[in-house]
């Protein structure tokens, strides 16, 4: 038996529901009934996972037992869920003062169930773990008071409740003249702004904040001093107090002072090795790479994905030396690639003469249908642009396919050593279907990316196309921004009015 489930049911009909859906899975699953009267006594008795309440059971009497349940030692921990309807009886704000951490609608499926289950698990192990940190402070406490470095814990309200021995030494005062003659100044941000603006970035989410200050002890001897301010977290997320971990590090700023210019090259290198990778990756994803070493992968419900592919690219190559053709596609990708970072597109790759973006990723915006619309326009006015220049010098012109589709993705990283941001999923196999499908010169989108681009755009209908696999797919040709929106004669640009209600998205 893995998991225990106490559930408060005076009728009896939420019980019989629980035991419904779960019972397919009761080799993992026990369940145990108790009134809304004994929930108390039942879960010391059975020890439960997990407790579920009706809302019809949530009587003064049930409350009372949720109550004395958060107030004993051996029963505080276990989470307790509402079953409700969300009826107006039911105050939500007052039950999870009294203890209830997360509810379920009825009628609930089993999935739904698991779901708040595992997230009720979650957030009972992440409180376990603050409990565990606020112990672990309680003893470094201690050890912190003879530690060399100098410790503080600073309140919320801005006083200095408490320093080790090395805090003393270091700045050369007893704690209570260094309180009477700085901790005034010392929290003022006008005058220390550094301390004030390592409190705002910790109240605004920062595991930590680091910081250097000069200093002069009271013997008149100048020295550097780096802080690390810690937030202290108790059980409802919120800062009750602040650890300041100090250190000298005169040396290292003199021997840094020493190396300055070798440090600014170090400063230089960084940033190219940082621009290199926002040049590879989204920077959403590039800082968490940065940050953590690893970047999860997301779910996109509502993502535009564009493809082009240049018509008889295997002919080119056989009409042009390598180093021109190079050179020539280059010079359309980056165009293409100009074009794009103008409405909000992310580019995914190029593989050989093949390009693909998508709108709507890694930042979610609902207007990514219409901007990668718009953009396929831009693109293949500016094809239509290069090829009118190049029959005057009477060269063979570049045409180009590109196709357009809608729908759900996930995007993620993959690789080890070669970073590479990626889409997956069946909108990115009908996007390209899209692009394979179309014509020359045209934008071709999918019934479901017609559906957001309608009320904007002159569209022809195709009807349903055949695509791979013997499968149909509703086609239309984008013909361009209706004239109401449009600022130019070909409607690839659009007007005021247009990017008025494209603002609203």
């Amino acid at each position: 038996m893995n998991y225990k489930i106490l559930i408060a049911d005076d009728k009896g009909d939420s019980f019989e529901y629980l035991q419904e859906i779960l019972k397919d899975e009761m080799d993992r699953f026990e369940i145990v009934r108790s009134g809304r009267k004994d929930i108390y006594n039942c879960a010391l008795k059975s020890n439960p996972n997990i407790i579920l309440i009706s809302v019809d059971s949530l009587a003064r009497n049930g409350i009372e037992s949720i109550m004395s349940l958060k107030q004993d030692n051996l029963t505080h921990s276990i989470p307790v869920l509402l079953i409700t309807d969300y009826s107006p009886r039911t105050s939500f704000d007052r039950v999870f003062e009294y203890g209830v951490v997360d509810f379920i609608r009825k009628p609930y499926s089993k999935d739904e169930l698991l779901m708040r289950i595992e997230a009720a698990e979650s957030r009972r192990e992440f409180q376990h773990e603050i409990y565990i940190e606020h112990e672990l402070l309680r003893e470094l406490s201690i050890v912190a008071k003879k530690t060399a470095t100098g410790v503080a814990i600073i309140s919320t309200d801005n006083r200095i409740e408490w320093v080790n021995e090395g805090f003393e030494k270091m700045y050369g005062y007893p704690i209570d003249e260094f309180k009477d003659t700085f901790e005034a100044s010392i929290f003022n941000p006008k005058s220390n702004p550094k301390l004030a603006e390592a409190i705002e970035k910790c109240q605004q989410g920062a595991d930590s904040y680091v910081y250097e200050k000069k200093w002069e002890t009271k013997e008149g001897k100048v020295i550097w001093i780096q802080t690390t301010l810690t937030p202290v977290y108790n059980e409802q997320d919120t800062i009750i107090k602040y650890i300041a971990i100090e250190s000298n590090v005169t040396d290292l700023k003199q021997a840094e002072e020493r190396l300055g210019a070798q440090n600014e090259e170090i400063a230089k290198q960084k940033k190219k090795s940082d621009e290199l990778l926002l040049n590879i990756l989204p920077f959403e994803t590039a800082e968490q790479l940065k940050k953590k070493g690893f970047a999860k992968s997301k779910q996109y419900k509502l993502v535009s994905i564009l493809f082009t592919d240049f018509k008889d690219f295997s002919r080119l190559t056989n009409q042009l030396n390598s180093q021109e053709l190079v050179e020539q596609l280059n010079f359309y990708i980056q165009k293409f690639d100009e074009i794009i970072e103008n409405h909000f597109i992310e580019k995914i790759k190029t593989i050989g003469d093949a390009y693909m973006c998508a709108g709507g990723l890694p930042l979610r915006n609902k207007s990514n249908p219409i901007n990668v619309t718009l953009a396929g326009l831009q693109i293949q006015k500016f094809m239509r642009d290069q090829a009118e220049e190049k029959e005057k010098n009477s060269e063979k012109a570049w045409e180009l396919r590109l196709g357009i589709h809608t729908g759900e993705v996930i995007a993620g990283v993959i690789g080890k050593k070669k970073f590479a941001y990626d889409i997956w999923g069946d909108a990115v196999n009908k996007a390209s279907r899209m692009e394979q499908s179309g014509e020359v010169g045209k934008v071709n989108v999918s019934g479901d990316t017609y559906e957001y681009i309608k009320d904007y755009f002159d569209c022809t209908y195709r009807g349903q196309v055949e695509v791979k696999n013997n499968v149909q797919l509703e086609m239309y040709f984008v013909d361009r921004l209706k004239p109401e929106y449009s600022e130019d004669k070909a409607g690839t640009v659009p007007n005021a009015d247009f990017l008025k209600k494209l603002a609203k998205y």
